[in-house]
């Protein structure tokens, strides 16, 4: 079933993990905590689902780039020196860690799913038990 919707270009893919990142940032506030966790395990695993299957190379690694990325561009739109952004930003990238790890593991178990259900789809016929009625 997945396969069948599993046709978005990597960098669509990307924006719709983006887009629940940025979400999640929105709704948690300055600080990102556990909710922003939730929406960027569920980007990542939307994503991982609807991208191509040669784009879950480009995926699944994504979301530890995308909070950070979130983290330090809502740190910057406050018009602060690049000494003030990294003293103030580097603790919420650490604080979001534990996020970022459950969005990867996440992407990887799709991932897995995919492929291993595509690779045990494809298996040849004549692997099969001859015994084995049809």
């Amino acid at each position: 079933m997945v396969d069948r919707i599993s046709h978005l270009p990597s960098l669509a893919a990307l924006a719709v993990a983006g887009v629940f990142a940025g979400i999640g940032v929105w709704v948690d506030g300055e600080r990102p905590g556990w909710l922003f966790g939730v929406f960027l395990v569920a980007g990542s695993v939307v994503a991982a689902a609807v991208v191509r299957p040669v784009g879950l190379w480009t995926v699944v690694p994504a979301p530890p780039v995308l909070c950070a990325a979130l983290v330090v561009g809502g740190a910057a739109l406050g018009g602060k020196s690049l000494r003030e952004l990294v003293i103030s930003s580097a603790p919420l990238v650490v604080r979001t860690f534990p996020s970022m790890a459950a969005a990867v593991a996440a992407g990887v178990v799709v991932a897995v799913v995919r492929v291993g259900g595509t690779w045990w789809q494809s298996r040849s016929s004549s692997t099969r038990r001859a015994d084995a009625g049809d």
